[in-house]
Parts: C-alpha cells; sequence; structure tokens
C-alpha cells in the first residue's frame, strides 16, 4: 500500500512539475544577448535584430523572426529563398522543451534547465545554454490602416524585386518583377485569418514615430519600401535600405512581401505596366516616393474605367518604359519611351503602338494625397 501511494505521489509531482512549466511558458520571450568580445569591424545587416518568441496556450510556437529555406541547386543569378512562415508547433515533455523545426520539419528537443515567469534557461544540443527573459512587445493606437504597400528593390546579386498589395478585405495584388519564385502580375483572395494576422501586426509599430528614411552605411544591399493607406490616402511611406528600420516593421515587409509563396495565386495579364515615379508641369511637379507608392498608383489604375480620348491639356506629364526585349541596346532606350498625360484623375496613356487609352480614376490621386509641389522644391 506505501509503495502504490509513494507512485500516486510520484506521477502527481510529475503532472504537477509539467503543468506548472506550461503555465509558465506561455507568453512572449526575447533571446538574451551575449556580449561578444568587441570589433572595430561594422555588424552585419540584421545581426542585430532581437530574436523574439511567442508560446501560445493552445500549443502555437511564433517565431518573429521566421523559418527560411534554402532551395538546392539554385543557379547564381536566381533566388529560391523559400518563407516558411513564423508559425509552427511546440510542447513540453518530460524535462524537455521540443519545437517543430519548419526546415527540418521535424521536432528538436532542449532540455529545461529552468523555468519561471520571467525566464528560462535551456541547454542545446550541443551543450550550449540560452537564456529567454519575458518580455511584451508595445501596441500603439494608429490611424486605421486599411492597404498597405511593399516594394522589395534590387541589390548586387539575386535579391528578390517585387510589389504587394493587400487591403482589409484580402484583395491582393503581386508583382514579380525578378529573383522570385513566380514572376509577373498575380491576384488574391487572401483568407480572413491572414489578413487579420497582417493587419494586427500594426499594433506594434508606432507609425507616427516612424522616419522617412533608415539607411546603412554600406553598399549593394537590398531596400524596401512600405506605403501605410487609410481611405485611399497615403499616411506614410518609409524607406529601409540594408534593413535599418525597426524590427516590428522589417517583420511586416517580410510577412507581407513573401505572402505571395504561400496563397492560391491567379495569374492576370498585364503588358506593358505603367509603373512611373515623377510627373512634372512647367512649374509643379509630383513625386512618387519609391517603388511602393508608384504601385499604389499602379493598381489604382488597374480599377479605373476606360473614358473616351480626353482632348483638353492634361498639366503634368511623364513617362515609363514599355517591356524591353531581351536584346535591347541601351543607347536606344529612348525608342521604349512612352508617355502619360494627366490631371490627377485623368490619365492619358500612351500605348506600345503610340495610341492613347484613357482612364479615369474618379478623383484625383495628386490632390487627395497632396503630392503637388513647386518644381523647384526638394521636399515631399
Amino acid at each position: 500500500m506505501k509503495k502504490l501511494n509513494l507512485l500516486l505521489l510520484l506521477i502527481l509531482f510529475t503532472v504537477s512539475c509539467n503543468s506548472s512549466k506550461k503555465q509558465n511558458i506561455v507568453g512572449e520571450w526575447i533571446l538574451e544577448e551575449k556580449k561578444d568580445q568587441e570589433t572595430d569591424e561594422p555588424p552585419m545587416p540584421f545581426a542585430r535584430d532581437p530574436q523574439i518568441f511567442i508560446f501560445n496556450q493552445d500549443g502555437t510556437y511564433i517565431n518573429k523572426n521566421g523559418y527560411f529555406k534554402r532551395i538546392e541547386n539554385a543557379k547564381w543569378d536566381e533566388n529560391k529563398t523559400l518563407y516558411l512562415g513564423e508559425k509552427t508547433q511546440y510542447k513540453i515533455k518530460d524535462d524537455s522543451l521540443l519545437i517543430f523545426n519548419l526546415i527540418e520539419n521535424k521536432f528538436e528537443s532542449n532540455k529545461i534547465l529552468q523555468i519561471t515567469k520571467s525566464k528560462i534557461v535551456l541547454e542545446l544540443k550541443d551543450k550550449s545554454l540560452i537564456t529567454l527573459i519575458s518580455t511584451k512587445s508595445k501596441q500603439y493606437k494608429n490611424t486605421p490602416i486599411d492597404k498597405i504597400v511593399v516594394s522589395k528593390s534590387a541589390c548586387y546579386g539575386s535579391c528578390p524585386i517585387n510589389s504587394t498589395i493587400i487591403d482589409v478585405n484580402g484583395d491582393f495584388l503581386f508583382y514579380g518583377e525578378r529573383y522570385n519564385l513566380k514572376n509577373g502580375f498575380f491576384k488574391s483572395e487572401v483568407s480572413s485569418n491572414i489578413t487579420q494576422g497582417i493587419f494586427n501586426e500594426i499594433k506594434n509599430i508606432d507609425i507616427k514615430s516612424l522616419k522617412p528614411e533608415y539607411s546603412v552605411s554600406a553598399t549593394d544591399l537590398p531596400s524596401s519600401t512600405i506605403t501605410f493607406i487609410s481611405k485611399g490616402k497615403i499616411i506614410k511611406t518609409i524607406y529601409d535600405y540594408g534593413g535599418e528600420s525597426p524590427f516590428e516593421l522589417k517583420r511586416l515587409i517580410r510577412n507581407i512581401s513573401y505572402l505571395y509563396q504561400t496563397i492560391p495565386l491567379q495569374p492576370i495579364s498585364v503588358k506593358d505596366p505603367s509603373l512611373i515615379y515623377n510627373f512634372t508641369s512647367k512649374t509643379k511637379r509630383v513625386s512618387l516616393e519609391k517603388e511602393s507608392e508608384r504601385f499604389y498608383l499602379f493598381n489604382e489604375l488597374l480599377k479605373a474605367k476606360i473614358i473616351n480620348k480626353n482632348l483638353e491639356k492634361l498639366a503634368f506629364s511623364g513617362k515609363y518604359l514599355i517591356d524591353l526585349p531581351e536584346d535591347y541596346e541601351y543607347d536606344k532606350m529612348h525608342l521604349y519611351e512612352r508617355h502619360i498625360y494627366t490631371n490627377g484623375q485623368i490619365f492619358n496613356i500612351q500605348l506600345r503602338d503610340k495610341t492613347i487609352k484613357t482612364l479615369d480614376l474618379g478623383y484625383n490621386f495628386f490632390d487627395k494625397n497632396n503630392l503637388i509641389r513647386s518644381i523647384n522644391d526638394t521636399l515631399r
């Protein structure tokens, strides 16, 4: 009888310990940084990103830094980076924490040496120790954002070049220009769960306090731009060269720019996309900040109404390039230029054959977004 009671006590103690561990682990954690030996060399881009993890009550685990996998046998001029997302599963078994590794497609076990509500110490396979400290991401009240545009630009190499726009209803447009798993124009209807998750991430970003530009002192790195839109109006555009912007902003950019890899896509035919930066008149100019604002205007023009040719003189003009042949000669680039004439609402677009297509946005894009400046004004 005594042996039976002792066995029951041991079982109850083990169950109680596991239950305590499961309760203590729930929440958000940040990897405690180790003080590395100082060096005169500048830190690598993204090396300073915090390592942040979330353990949920239902057994889901979120690695805010994401999981990436490189597809083998890619050519030097191809980018075959597969983004696997942030979310996976975890479980606690005896004295071990098991996390499902999306890259290796298996659970990895780490020994729990200490676990409280404020601190976790784990022993890894190589016997090294890591410490997680309890944290809580600050949340902010922003202007309600109903549309986000993200653009990724070139680097010295095969960095993805693409643009993505998504709104709160899940309407999605992707343009893969080069070095993507899919290149071309695609649309989709994103599920409400995924859409809600993306727009919920905005709570972790203080949009008002963001600088218009972040840049690292290095060359040949990729850049990103993100534009926040509310009720059809541009609220803010941020340019990030080399991954210098705040962590939660980079996280949002990443989760939007790689979304095309994880949702069903429908290809759409867009010939000679009229992507344009600048419009000028005799005394005024309109400058679309970086690629994301340019892509936003392009998306609006896709939805514009085709009308009969407008014969009135439109104040602003600009140029865009039609699709270039692979063997084009640089000194003959002007042969592929086409013109756009506009007042911000009506757009007369010169096509490949130099005929004119006229579009009516239904509102003045330049006025609504306060984009018109003096031609000599260098500020936005």
